[in-house]
Protein backbone atom coordinates (compact mmCIF):
# COMPACT_ATOMS: atom_id res chain seq x y z
CA UNK A 1 0.00 0.00 0.00
CA UNK A 2 1.38 3.50 -1.02
CA UNK A 3 0.07 6.81 -0.38
CA UNK A 4 0.99 9.85 -2.73
CA UNK A 5 -0.07 13.42 -1.70
CA UNK A 6 0.29 16.63 -3.57
CA UNK A 7 -1.31 19.96 -3.03
CA UNK A 8 -2.74 22.41 -5.21
CA UNK A 9 -5.68 25.31 -5.20
CA UNK A 10 -8.10 22.65 -4.70
CA UNK A 11 -7.10 21.16 -1.61
CA UNK A 12 -4.53 18.28 -0.89
CA UNK A 13 -5.01 15.47 -3.10
CA UNK A 14 -3.93 11.73 -1.63
CA UNK A 15 -3.86 8.57 -3.57
CA UNK A 16 -3.89 5.41 -2.04
CA UNK A 17 -2.49 2.32 -4.23
CA UNK A 18 -2.60 -0.94 -3.21
CA UNK A 19 -4.90 -3.21 -0.80
CA UNK A 20 -6.85 -1.72 2.47
CA UNK A 21 -6.68 -4.26 4.18
CA UNK A 22 -6.26 -5.45 7.74
CA UNK A 23 -2.64 -6.08 7.23
CA UNK A 24 -2.13 -2.52 5.16
CA UNK A 25 -4.13 -0.68 7.07
CA UNK A 26 -1.90 -0.14 10.20
CA UNK A 27 1.22 0.88 8.15
CA UNK A 28 -0.90 4.12 6.65
CA UNK A 29 -3.26 5.02 9.57
CA UNK A 30 -0.91 7.49 11.16
CA UNK A 31 0.15 9.11 7.80
CA UNK A 32 -3.19 9.65 6.94
CA UNK A 33 -3.83 11.31 10.09
CA UNK A 34 -0.97 13.25 10.65
CA UNK A 35 -1.72 14.73 6.75
CA UNK A 36 -5.04 15.38 7.56
CA UNK A 37 -4.26 16.93 11.09
CA UNK A 38 -1.27 19.31 9.16
CA UNK A 39 -3.49 20.66 6.63
CA UNK A 40 -6.24 22.92 6.35
CA UNK A 41 -7.68 22.65 2.61
CA UNK A 42 -10.33 20.01 1.38
CA UNK A 43 -9.06 16.37 1.34
CA UNK A 44 -10.02 14.35 -2.58
CA UNK A 45 -9.12 10.73 -1.58
CA UNK A 46 -8.43 8.71 -4.80
CA UNK A 47 -9.15 5.39 -4.57
CA UNK A 48 -8.28 4.58 -8.11
CA UNK A 49 -5.65 2.18 -7.91
CA UNK A 50 -7.03 1.14 -4.30
CA UNK A 51 -9.17 -1.63 -3.42
CA UNK A 52 -11.01 -2.39 -0.28
CA UNK A 53 -9.88 -5.50 0.58
CA UNK A 54 -11.88 -6.18 4.11
CA UNK A 55 -13.77 -4.10 6.68
CA UNK A 56 -10.39 -2.79 8.24
CA UNK A 57 -10.03 -1.22 5.01
CA UNK A 58 -13.37 0.26 4.54
CA UNK A 59 -13.34 1.04 8.35
CA UNK A 60 -10.30 3.56 7.75
CA UNK A 61 -12.01 4.99 4.94
CA UNK A 62 -15.13 6.30 7.37
CA UNK A 63 -12.07 6.71 9.85
CA UNK A 64 -10.44 9.69 7.55
CA UNK A 65 -14.13 10.82 6.98
CA UNK A 66 -14.42 11.47 11.01
CA UNK A 67 -10.94 12.59 11.36
CA UNK A 68 -11.47 15.51 7.80
CA UNK A 69 -14.74 16.72 9.70
CA UNK A 70 -13.62 17.10 12.95
CA UNK A 71 -10.50 19.41 11.37
CA UNK A 72 -12.95 21.27 9.44
CA UNK A 73 -11.83 20.23 6.30
CA UNK A 74 -14.22 18.46 3.63
CA UNK A 75 -13.33 15.61 2.06
CA UNK A 76 -14.17 13.82 -1.72
CA UNK A 77 -13.33 10.57 -2.68
CA UNK A 78 -12.05 10.74 -6.66
CA UNK A 79 -11.70 7.33 -8.95
CA UNK A 80 -13.28 4.74 -6.49
CA UNK A 81 -14.02 1.42 -7.93
CA UNK A 82 -16.92 -0.11 -8.32
CA UNK A 83 -17.17 -2.09 -5.40
CA UNK A 84 -16.05 0.54 -3.20
CA UNK A 85 -18.56 3.22 -4.40
CA UNK A 86 -21.16 0.09 -3.56
CA UNK A 87 -19.94 0.11 0.18
CA UNK A 88 -20.31 3.25 0.19
CA UNK A 89 -23.31 3.94 -1.13
CA UNK A 90 -24.63 1.10 1.21
CA UNK A 91 -23.26 2.74 3.98
CA UNK A 92 -25.02 5.96 2.89
CA UNK A 93 -21.73 7.58 1.93
CA UNK A 94 -22.11 8.11 -1.43
CA UNK A 95 -22.50 11.89 -1.06
CA UNK A 96 -18.81 11.86 -0.49
CA UNK A 97 -18.15 10.20 -4.25
CA UNK A 98 -16.91 13.48 -6.55
CA UNK A 99 -18.97 12.51 -9.52
CA UNK A 100 -21.80 12.43 -7.36
CA UNK A 101 -21.30 15.53 -6.15
CA UNK A 102 -20.95 17.16 -9.15
CA UNK A 103 -23.51 15.60 -10.41
CA UNK A 104 -26.01 16.73 -7.43
CA UNK A 105 -24.77 20.05 -8.61
CA UNK A 106 -25.89 20.16 -12.46
CA UNK A 107 -29.14 18.09 -11.93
Amino acid sequence: MTITEEHDEHGCHLALSGRLDVRSVPDIRLSLHRTIAAGTTAVHLDLGRAHIGDATGFGLVVEVLRRARRAGRPLLIVAADDRSRRLLRRARLGSLLADEVLAGAVG
